[in-house]
């Protein structure tokens, strides 16, 4: 049992560390991202509300002593890759682009899935 939890926190914190570089990217301005975000036909300062939202996620999923709060950061980033997904889907392009949120969200999955088993009970 404890060797699962080791790899639930492991999982945990390499997707918040992930998000929290994502948040970075979208802060910054990657030439990448605000193409792809033109494209999709949102307003460009999107990308700093995101960046915001998805540092104070991961900051919040890394957070040991408020469960409620993790449960929302878990929430928050559901509902963002729920919407990538759809958002490149309905956009009409190929699923390749959608595929990241995708994976994403099913690792997201997984940690909820671990974190409702294993953390707590």
């Amino acid at each position: 049992m404890k060797k699962s939890i080791i790899i639930f926190y492991l999982i945990s914190s390499l997707f918040a560390l992930l998000m929290a570089a994502s948040g970075m990217a979208k802060l910054t301005g990657q030439e990448d991202l605000v193409q792809a975000t033109a494209e999709l036909g949102y307003p460009v300062y999107l990308l700093k509300i995101l960046g915001v939202a998805y540092l104070i996620g991961a900051i919040s999923i890394l957070q040991p002593k408020f469960e409620a709060l993790k449960q929302w950061g878990y929430t928050g980033f559901s509902i963002a890759l729920i919407g990538a997904a759809a958002s490149h889907l309905l956009a009409g392009q190929a699923f390749s682009t959608a595929l990241p949120a995708i994976v994403l969200l099913s690792v997201l999955a997984v940690i909820v899935f671990l974190n409702t088993k294993l953390v707590h009970p």
